[in-house]
């Protein structure tokens, strides 16, 4: 096995790769959150692993910009002093 690939195969690239497609989502959302300076990163730390599991396969900005606003129960992670939103009762 040459160089290359035991770099591409280990673990610690597989964490790579993870942790840049959640930083680059998170960076997303953050360019377009109107008020940035109430968004915790570090929400991002506690959702990130969620969506890369369900969506590693997304672009990751695509995916900020569809699901902006739509953080459910992270939200509380995200956004540590807004009060929570009430849920929706549209049907």
């Amino acid at each position: 096995m040459s160089m290359n690939q035991e770099t591409v195969n280990s673990p610690n690239h597989a964490l790579t790769e993870a942790l840049a497609w959640i930083s680059r989502f998170a960076h997303a959302w953050k360019a377009i959150e109107p008020v940035p300076q109430s968004l915790s990163i570090d929400g991002f730390i506690i959702w990130g692993p969620v969506l890369y599991e369900k969506h590693k396969g997304d672009d990751p900005v695509k995916l900020a910009q569809q699901m902006f606003g739509q953080s459910g129960s992270y939200a509380r992670y995200l956004y540590p002093g807004r009060e929570p939103r009430p849920a929706s009762t549209a049907s």
